[in-house]
Parts: structure tokens; C-alpha cells; sequence
């Protein structure tokens, strides 16, 4: 992945709900690795929402994590389980795509939305300076 203009977060949000919508849209349709998949670009736009509000882009998926857990989770803005969210969302997306043995079932791709719905509406909430729901 190459590092790509920050944009700003309002537009990183938008691009996280449409992620979530074609990621229900496929959960309904039967298409559960597509499901997943798009859950977690749901999760990575958003992910970037909040790393564009301290003027932060990265270069790769991994770099994605690494800087939300630097700069959002130790700090305390974050709850910890969005980290664990965006480790298993992230690993379930690169067995979804990429490894044909691998499947995905109607609860997978529930729980990756549900998850990722979480994560989306909890950095919505960061990026527009409230509360993060159900936070400590």
C-alpha cells in the first residue's frame, strides 16, 4: 500500500459507511468473504478518520494498526478491544481474500460487521470531539 494524500476525516467517515452498507448488502446476499472484506475497509477508512485528525497518514496496513494503537489506544481515546476489532478484521480480511481454503459463514460475517459498525460509530465519535460510546 502506498501512502495516499491525507484526506480529511469527514470524507474518510463517508467512505467507512459506504464500506458498512456494501458490507450488509453482501452479508445479505450470501457473499460472506466479500461481507468481511468490506467490514474491514469499513474499519481501515475510519481507522484513517482518526489518524487524519492529528494529521497522520501510513503506509501500510500494518502501520495503520501500529498508529492507532500508539496514538489513540495508549493514550486512552480508544478502548482497547477497537485494537483487538482492528487486528481480527484486518486478519479475517487477508484470509477472505487471499487464501481459497479459508471460509466464512453467516455468523463471520455478522460478527465482522457488528464489529466494524462498533469501530466506525466509536471513531465518528472521536473525529466530531464526543464521547466514545461506551467508553470508561
Amino acid at each position: 500500500m502506498t501512502e495516499a494524500p491525507l484526506a480529511p476525516p469527514d470524507l474518510e467517515l463517508a467512505r467507512a459507511r459506504r464500506m458498512l452498507e456494501a458490507a450488509a448488502l453482501l452479508h445479505a446476499s450470501g457473499f460472506h468473504e466479500d461481507a468481511v472484506s468490506r467490514a474491514y475497509y469499513a474499519v481501515f477508512h475510519a481507522a484513517s478518520a482518526l489518524l487524519a485528525t492529528i494529521g497522520r497518514t501510513v503506509r501500510t496496513h500494518d502501520g495503520l494498526r501500529s498508529a492507532i494503537g500508539q496514538h489513540f489506544v495508549r493514550t486512552g481515546q480508544l478502548d482497547a478491544r477497537f485494537a483487538r476489532v482492528l487486528a481480527r478484521v484486518a486478519a479475517d480480511r487477508n484470509d477472505a481474500d487471499y487464501n481459497a481454503a479459508s471460509t466464512f459463514g453467516p455468523e463471520d460475517s455478522r460478527e465482522a460487521l457488528a464489529d466494524a459498525t462498533a469501530f466506525v460509530d466509536a471513531a465518528a465519535a472521536l473525529t466530531t470531539g464526543a464521547a466514545e460510546p461506551g467508553a470508561r
